[in-house]
């Protein structure tokens, strides 16, 4: 989710009770924010009331009535306090909010040294740790979304220092996913698993488009792996990132594939309300084109905005955020 390019942390998605509706015209809405442990890992202390969402009576009603999927990070999983995990479990379970994970599914490191900190990957033990660590809480993971494995596992090249992507091909990334999807299935029968990655005009560019599609593909025909979404992490000043979601989106849709946007503002924006305030114009711009139509949203952050979850009555906070993006986009 180019946090490597933006500093942001490995993030994780999805547990729960909900289940996507199998209409493509029924758009979903998914949230996620800074839990205790990436706040940690960061060196900072917001938003802190991250750990009141999960409270009876928490003040977000109305926007958790609208919420498909709540998300939290591959780090608080492995690495959280397990009464905070157990809260959170409990707490969404109570409002039938699914809890999903999105991991980093790439082996590392590889040969050489490739992948050694780099987004995306991790030891090839995690998924298998990452769903014992549920189901030793109570949890059972509905949702999973692999962190960029397109990008970091076949295209990207240099990150800060020495970090390296091993620029596998698609074909070998995809029979790598299947093998770990048919452990979770196992684990899991209704897990429903997807892809996140970046729309990047300047870097990636229709090249992007082409492997994201041919991953899709190689899962489908290769190992009866049919990905469930794919969500897109646009960056928003790389270029004219448009045509590249309008032509996912046309082969996702052909191929029965969900597509989701990820709705940000910017970290130089002025305050927690203009991010919120600028990341739902995005997503009402896209909304409004029919050629892309997302069915899912996800209201997101891993920049230093914006500082409160809640209430939901605050301009300034995502569980607003969740609510005004379930109101406006159709």
């Amino acid at each position: 989710m180019r946090r490597g390019r933006r500093g942001r942390h490995s993030l994780v998605f999805v547990l729960g009770l909900a289940v996507l509706s199998a209409n493509p015209a029924a758009a979903s809405f998914w949230l996620s924010g800074e839990d205790p442990v990436v706040q940690h890992d960061k060196h900072k202390d917001h938003p802190a009331d991250y750990m009141d969402l999960f409270k009876p009576g928490a003040p977000w009603s109305g926007a958790a009535s609208k919420l498909t999927v709540f998300t939290i990070s591959m780090q608080f999983v492995l690495r959280g306090d397990p009464g905070q995990l157990r809260a959170v479990i409990d707490g969404l379970r109570r409002r039938h909010i699914a809890l999903g994970v999105a991991v980093g599914v790439l082996d590392g490191p590889g040969a050489g040294g490739c992948g050694n900190g780099v987004e995306g990957y991790s030891a090839p033990a995690t998924v298998t740790a990452v769903a014992g660590r549920i189901r030793s809480l109570g949890g059972t993971i509905d949702y999973l979304a692999m962190d960029e494995p397109v990008w970091y596992g076949h295209i990207f090249r240099l990150g800060r220092g020495a970090q390296f992507g091993c620029q596998a091909g698609v074909e070998a990334i995809a029979d790598n996913v299947a093998a770990k999807a048919g452990l979770l299935r196992q684990l899991f029968p209704r897990i429903q698993i997807g892809d996140v990655e970046p729309i990047n005009a300047r870097d990636g560019g229709p090249r992007s488009i082409d492997d994201i599609i041919a991953f899709v593909d190689r899962l489908r025909q290769g190992t009866g792996v049919v990905p469930a979404f794919v969500h897109a992490d646009i960056a928003w000043r790389s270029g004219d990132w448009r045509p590249l979601l309008t032509d996912l989106a046309t082969r996702l849709r052909a191929r029965g594939v969900r597509l989701g946007v990820i709705c940000d503002g910017t970290a130089d924006a002025a305050g927690d309300a203009a991010w919120v305030s600028q990341a739902l114009q995005r997503c009402q711009a896209i909304a409004a084109d029919g050629t892309i139509k997302p069915a899912d949203y996800i209201v997101a952050s891993w920049e230093a905005l914006p500082t409160r979850m809640l209430p939901e009555t605050d301009a300034g906070t995502l569980t607003y955020a969740v609510a005004e993006a379930a109101a406006s986009l159709h």
